[in-house]
């Protein structure tokens, strides 16, 4: 009997594109996250470090998990906010192409026109446009060149639009206004939408602070009482014929079990919080490092 589930095949050249940066942040990060839970794993073992130590193998696990999800998170944070003013600036650019075009200027001509303007993050890709633009290439190519570059979704639906509209021929900087409107009216439902979601991100956070200040009470109350009441009670013999027996406490397995509880509602929090603010994963794990990482300061600092 053959199952209908269907496997693909991981091609991050299909979902990175050519950046090869984000592919040697990967390389880097995977090596050193390796390497730490390896020191953790022969830690805990027993091979080269204490559990009563500073460090453990338990800091040396949480560490590699840091660094295996830390450095993709904040970079693709850094590369969607140079992707979000892009978009930013898009429909000035596209509304000057449209008040030059409606003067009498050409595509070509003002597209050259335009990049010689300032329009922030956009301005080297208009730069890169024109000098295609110089070099030969078609408008079309030059256009369709600039969404894969930028390669996010309104980008290559307004660039497929306005190269349709150009072959069709017509009312061109009509074209051009009606991109730009298009723009600004998904940038108006993203921001309604952010500050929607936002709220239920709120409580997500704040339901983590809570569970991680429970975490703590539970600690400096009822486990200090017992830890207390077993350093009281009497061993071996007397403890016996007085019909008093405590089972010893293992300290370090329960000080890992609060670390596991605080570390999985971290990293869960931190993914869904951040994914329904931005409605990105890479949003969701640059969330889930910074709570891995209070929760592991706090951790060390209270624990």
């Amino acid at each position: 009997m053959k199952f209908p589930i269907k496997f693909k095949r991981f091609n991050a050249k299909k979902i990175y594109g050519k950046d090869t940066n984000i592919l040697i942040v990967l390389a880097i990060s995977i090596s050193v996250s390796i390497l730490f839970f390896l020191i953790g794993l022969l830690g805990l073992a027993g091979f080269i470090l204490s559990n009563d130590g500073l460090i453990t193998g338990v800091d040396f696990l949480i560490i590699g998990l840091l660094s295996s999800i830390g450095p993709i998170g904040f970079y693709n944070h850094i590369k969607s906010n140079r992707k979000r003013e892009i978009e930013n600036h898009l429909p000035d650019f596209l509304r000057e192409i449209s008040s030059s075009t409606s003067s009498g200027m050409t595509v070509f001509d003002a597209i050259k026109s335009a990049a010689d303007g300032d329009h922030g993050k956009l301005t080297p890709e208009l730069k890169k446009m024109a000098a295609q633009l110089s070099w030969g290439i078609s408008v079309n190519e030059a256009l369709t060149n600039f969404a894969k570059r930028i390669k996010t979704h309104s980008v290559e639906r307004i660039v497929v639009t306005i190269n349709k509209a150009l072959e069709i021929g017509g009312n061109t900087p009509s074209v051009f206004e009606a991109a730009a409107r298009e723009i600004d009216q998904t940038k108006l439902v993203e921001q309604q939408r952010k500050s929607e979601m936002s709220l239920y991100s709120i409580v997500i956070f704040i339901s983590f602070f809570v569970f991680l200040a429970v975490i703590l009470i539970i600690n400096t109350t009822i486990i200090a009482a017992f830890l207390d009441l077993e350093s009281k009670m009497p061993s071996g013999g007397v403890a016996a014929q007085a019909g008093l027996q405590l089972a010893p406490i293992d300290r370090f397995a329960l000080k890992n079990s609060f670390l596991a509880f605080i570390i999985v509602q971290s990293v869960g929090g931190g993914l869904l919080g951040g994914f329904m603010m931005d409605g990105k994963l890479s949003s969701g794990v640059r969330f889930g490092f910074v709570l891995v990482l209070v929760s592991f300061f706090v951790f060390k600092l209270f624990f």
